[in-house]
């Protein structure tokens, strides 16, 4: 057919985010489940309140090794039992330990909800910790820690995050270093859980097509044994992020790449300027059309893409780039990046504002179909302390962000001149290059 124009792409109208139905269990545990029709793969996350700095300093990673122990053998049954067990459920499990929080997924079909959510609770308050199992888990992590040091892309974040964060636990891995790692026993392990996985703590969201099902029936008849041991809330710690710029250059000598990692301190979700900054950073780096791409990798040729980002925890906000570059155009990759950065204030422009506005927006019905991401947008909400309505108020905001709010909170966050930046790559060719942009002495670290 010829001469027909694309029929029109309508906003979304009238889309919310499901509405939680909250209760609580006789034990504590508050549950939010929320009902989702023809999601018949229900998916569960136990959150607990519960952040890294609880870690003893001295077996830092031990967090993950509880989470990487609790699915391998539970309740009597052996790791290959308990596998076996979930199989015939159709369920997978999973545990992370993150910054702001300690969280058991599970995802089940429906039908067999009622035993996914028994294993889940059998896996968190009967969890076996074999000497085996465990002696495995950490020899895989400590696996993990010596491969990462063979790529660029990690060796400089940990790099920005030790720049950034001084002495506070951010500025660690979040898996634990070698040494702390190495440092972790079977009684650490079993005594963090013991104190810190308690149900007064955990949040129990679930998402799925509750027609035929009573998740908080389930929910209680899987956890109510479950009683809590007592003892404090862990009050997260502070995680101040550093003002003073640097430059940072690991050394890695032979790469036709160089990997660029630039951060400063940005804002949190919770903040009111956050709708406006990230529309703003939509424009500057958030997408493929961004004013950084368009430079660096339409114009120059330098990359095949670049990217700025907006991360937050409860505490912590982070404006963020992230690129990998030619070698032989690396300082002035980083040049250009700074540049626009600088450039961008004050200057953002009402076609601009407005595509960035309708990227996330019109979007935002297709991003939470899943059971699955409602799920985890949940968790972040809960994790970082924002009310439930929170993605609904965040729309409505984004929606009537106008360029003047879009420049002046861009304007009052983003400081280029105070940005951590790390390069990795090698230091005969590219040391005299970075020392000439001016922007700190440049430090020259060995390649791990």
């Amino acid at each position: 057919m010829t001469g027909s124009a694309a029929p029109a792409v309508l906003p979304a109208v009238g889309w919310r985010f499901p509405s939680a139905i909250e209760s609580r269990l006789r034990n504590g545990i508050r549950v939010l489940a929320y009902h989702c029709p023809g999601q018949y793969v229900v998916n569960a996350s136990l959150l607990f309140d519960l952040p890294l700095s609880a870690e003893p300093r001295r077996t830092e990673g031990v967090a993950g090794l509880v989470a990487r122990c609790l699915s391998r053998g539970a309740g009597g049954l052996s790791a290959d039992d308990f596998s076996d067990a979930l199989a015939a459920a159709g369920a997978e499990m999973d545990a992370t330990a993150a910054s702001d929080g300690f969280t058991v997924r599970l995802s089940v079909p429906e039908s067999h909800l009622a035993r996914g959510l028994d294993l889940m609770a059998m896996a968190v308050t009967r969890p076996t910790y074999a000497e085996r199992e465990f002696e495995q888990e950490k020899r895989l992590r400590l696996q993990e820690i010596e491969q990462a040091k063979a790529y660029p892309s990690a060796v400089t974040v940990e790099r920005l995050n030790a720049a950034l964060f001084g002495d506070s636990r951010a500025a660690r891995p979040v898996g634990g270093a070698t040494a702390t790692v190495d440092a972790v026993t079977r009684d650490d392990v079993m005594a963090y859980a013991s104190a810190h996985l308690r149900p007064d703590h955990a949040v129990l969201i679930l998402a799925g097509d509750f027609e035929a099902a009573d998740p908080h029936a389930f929910a209680e008849r899987a956890f109510s044994a479950w009683q809590s041991g007592g003892g404090d809330v862990v009050v997260p710690q502070a995680s101040p992020v550093s003002t003073n710029p640097r430059l940072l250059l690991v050394d890695w000598p032979d790469t036709p790449q160089a990997t660029l990692r630039l951060a400063a301190e940005g804002i949190t979700r919770g903040d009111p300027k956050w709708p406006a900054l990230f529309v703003a950073n939509y424009a500057v780096g958030g997408n493929f059309g961004s004013r950084l791409n368009t430079v660096l990798r339409e114009e120059k040729g330098f990359t095949y893409g670049v990217s700025s980002t907006l991360d937050s925890d409860r505490q912590i906000g982070l404006l963020g780039v992230a690129a990998n570059v030619r070698s032989d155009a690396t300082a002035e990759a980083v040049g250009d990046i700074l540049s626009i950065l600088r450039d961008a204030r004050g200057t953002l422009g009402e076609e601009e504002t407005a595509t960035g506005i309708r990227a996330v927006t019109d979007s935002a019905a297709l991003s939470y179909e899943r059971a699955e991401t409602i799920v985890a947008r949940v968790e972040m909400l809960v994790s970082q302390g924002l009310p439930l309505d929170h993605v609904d108020t965040n729309l409505r905001r984004i929606r009537d962000v106008t360029a003047a709010d879009a420049n002046a909170a861009y304007q009052s966050v983003v400081r280029p001149e105070t940005f951590t930046i790390v390069v990795a790559g090698a230091a005969s060719m590219l040391r005299e290059p970075l020392e000439s942009l001016g922007h700190a002495p440049v430090e020259v670290l060995p390649r791990p």
